[in-house]
C-alpha cells in the first residue's frame, strides 16, 4: 500500500523545506497599511496568502522583522 502525500512548505525565513504539519501558518491581513501585521493561523485553514514559519529560535526572531509579505499580499483577495 503507498503510503499517504504528506505536503512540504517551505519556512519564509530560512527557506528549510518541512512537513506542513510541523510549521506554523500566518495569512494576510485582510486590511494594507501601516498597522497591518500577518494574522497566526494555528489551524492552517483561514482563507488568504499563506506564510510559513519553521519552530527554529532564530527563525522566530528573525520573522518579527519579516517584511517580505507586505508585497506578496497586494492585491490577494481574502476570501471574500
Amino acid at each position: 500500500m503507498p503510503e499517504a502525500h504528506v505536503p512540504i512548505r517551505t519556512c519564509v525565513i530560512c527557506r528549510g523545506k518541512f512537513p506542513k504539519a510541523e510549521l506554523n501558518r500566518f495569512v494576510c491581513p485582510p486590511e494594507s497599511g501601516p498597522q497591518a501585521a500577518l494574522t497566526p493561523d494555528p489551524e492552517q485553514r483561514l482563507a488568504g496568502r499563506g506564510f510559513y514559519l519553521c519552530a527554529e529560535e532564530p527563525c522566530g526572531k528573525r520573522f518579527a522583522r519579516y517584511g517580505g509579505w507586505r508585497a506578496k499580499c497586494k492585491g490577494v483577495a481574502h476570501g471574500d
